[in-house]
């Protein structure tokens, strides 16, 4: 099989490599976090004038059509610069959901708005009484398809702090669990804001009588997409893993210990070799996760089981990175230490790598 990136799509990732390169190194992106919103709006700008931002939308939807090659290309180069724009949160699940899940009107809305990045959108789907993903939501939507009003709690809504509208999972009357539009300045939205490990910002939003628009397709399309969304979180830890690995092998090249570099140690070269594995294993489940026809069963099986594989690799790689380096390798001086926290995030998001692996087994025993 021939997994070579054609001219395109070397020119999408060469595009994205230029853009971390031209404005990341480890004092400017913890300048990023330290914003209101946790991130740049002059970058995030940027990759609204490159057109990146509209890398899923369809063509008929002033998109760039991109697919699953695509969608992991760009994910693996933001992971490998260590970026913190939010592409995935905002782009790959929320604004994906519009697109497929909304209505005509509301495409044509909000679409070429967040095309231009001048709106920011988020889901609200989790809730304490569920892990990672609720089966049914303990949000209520009063009121059918018309004069619709939401009351509930979410937690950890990944850019609650920034959005300017939410996408709200809650069950409707008849127990059908449906996708709702929400602005996020709307009357009864409580929120709290807090940053997660990597310093990105996340909230807990209360809804009391709070009026929403319902998503006619939204629930239709809301597994699609979180797979999408799973693809591209695999895609930014083998980013992430790549700059680790990458800034290890460098490393013990030059760190001095008992007159030479501990990179001549022969347990050192087997610890590196043991990462390189992993890397290579991890890169090899994404891309036949990626190559799966998107919306099969097929697909969900193959994304599921790569980020259960994925996920629990780029931990080890992360810890291995930082006890390599020493004590330095917890610091926020080294973008090592700032990319170990990001891959403890991402590893859990959607499902950690033991509840993936629960998941892959009991599909693969239905199948």
């Amino acid at each position: 099989m021939n997994f070579d990136l054609n001219q395109e799509q070397m020119m999408l990732r060469d595009l994205v490599e230029r853009f971390v390169a031209d404005h990341y190194d480890p004092i400017r992106r913890l300048a990023y976090i330290d914003e209101p919103c946790g991130f740049s709006r002059e970058n995030w700008r940027i990759l609204a004038e490159t057109g990146l931002l509209a890398l899923p939308f369809a063509e008929a939807n002033g998109g760039i059509g991109g697919g699953a090659a695509e969608l992991i290309t760009v994910a693996e180069a933001l992971g490998k610069g260590v970026a913190v724009e939010p592409f995935l949160p905002v782009v790959l699940i929320a604004a994906s959901l519009i697109e497929r899940g909304g209505s005509a009107a509301m495409k044509a809305e909000l679409l070429p708005l967040i095309s231009a990045g001048d709106c920011l959108p988020a889901l609200a789907h989790l809730e304490r009484a569920g892990r990672f993903l609720p089966a049914q939501p303990q949000t209520r939507a009063v009121g059918l398809r018309g004069d619709v009003r939401l009351d509930g709690e979410k937690i950890c809504v990944i850019g609650g702090g920034f959005a300017d509208l939410l996408l709200v999972t809650a069950c409707d009357e008849t127990g059908a669990t449906g996708l709702y539009r929400v602005d996020a300045q709307a009357e009864g939205v409580t929120r709290t804001d807090y940053r997660l490990v990597d310093g990105a910002v996340a909230s807990d939003i209360i809804f009391r009588g709070t009026p929403a628009q319902y998503l006619p397709d939204g629930a239709a399309c809301f597994e699609e997409v979180l797979d999408q969304a799973r693809l591209a979180i695999c895609a930014e830890l083998v980013g992430l893993m790549t700059h680790m690995f990458d800034a290890t092998l460098d490393y013990v090249k030059t760190r001095q210990q008992f007159g030479q570099p501990i990179g001549r140690f022969q347990a050192v070269q087997h610890r590196l070799a043991d990462g390189y594995v992993l890397l290579e294993l991890s890169r090899s489940q994404l891309y036949r996760a990626a190559a799966q026809t998107p919306g099969t069963a097929e697909a969900h099986r193959a994304i599921i089981g790569a980020k259960a594989l994925i996920s629990g690799f780029a931990r080890d790689i992360a810890e291995e990175a930082v006890q390599l380096h020493g004590g330095i390798g917890t610091t926020e001086e080294l973008m090592v230490g700032q990319a170990f926290k990001r891959t403890l995030l991402l590893a859990s998001l959607l499902g950690d790598s033991e509840w993936d692996l629960r998941h892959y087994v009991q599909l693969t025993k239905a199948a």
